[in-house]
């Protein structure tokens, strides 16, 4: 797989998305009685708030200053409720977008939205964003993927393309507090045609 610096950038940008938001967990919820029994972290927090933080950082790339940005992109449908894409990217002068799913890492889920959003990008970079938060995996995700490419229910390498050098695993650290691990990964759908 050709590794562009667009998925490069994606994924460099999801340490300083994680890292805020865990920042912004701690100051939140530091001395506030309410959060006494339970703190939340990046590894229990809603994954839609790290899409959110990582969709603050893309618009503050300077790689990413000539591409339109868009979280929540509605795509029309052939029927009903527009289907909508976590992450939209696309060069301002025209060109294929690049379309962005993320979710826990889980073959079922990448599976499911790779089919969602292959038909409606046919021609552009249609990615998963896989989020490894269980400490057993987050410390090393291509170990965790290349076990499931290797299970029968495990990821299909017939949808999927996956490259060691689109993971990557950092500590998440938090005053008085072991480190959290967190793991991601980008994988790419085959092309449709």
């Amino acid at each position: 797989m050709n590794v562009s610096l667009i998925p490069k950038t994606i994924l460099a940008l999801v340490q300083p998305a994680v890292q805020a938001t865990a920042a912004r967990l701690f100051v939140l919820t530091t001395g506030r009685a309410g959060s006494a029994n339970f703190q939340p972290t990046v590894t229990t927090f809603y994954e839609t708030g790290l899409v959110t933080a990582l969709y603050e950082q893309l618009l503050m790339s300077p790689v990413l200053a000539k591409y339109e940005i868009r979280h929540e992109m509605p795509y029309p449908g052939a029927a009903g409720r527009p289907k909508q894409v976590d992450l939209w990217l696309k060069p301002v002068g025209g060109g294929y977008p690049h379309l962005i799913e993320a979710g826990d890492f889980a073959p079922g889920k990448v599976h499911s939205d790779i089919r969602k959003i292959s038909p409606i990008n046919a021609h552009g970079g249609n990615w998963f964003l896989a989020f490894f938060r269980n400490p057993s995996h987050a410390a090393d995700p291509w170990a965790e993927i290349s076990r499931s490419l290797q299970r029968a229910n495990g990821l299909d390498a017939v949808l999927v393309e996956v490259d060691r050098r689109l993971t990557t695993s950092f500590p998440v650290y938090r005053p008085n507090h072991p480190p959290d691990h967190f793991g991601a990964a980008l994988i790419r759908a085959r092309s449709v045609g």
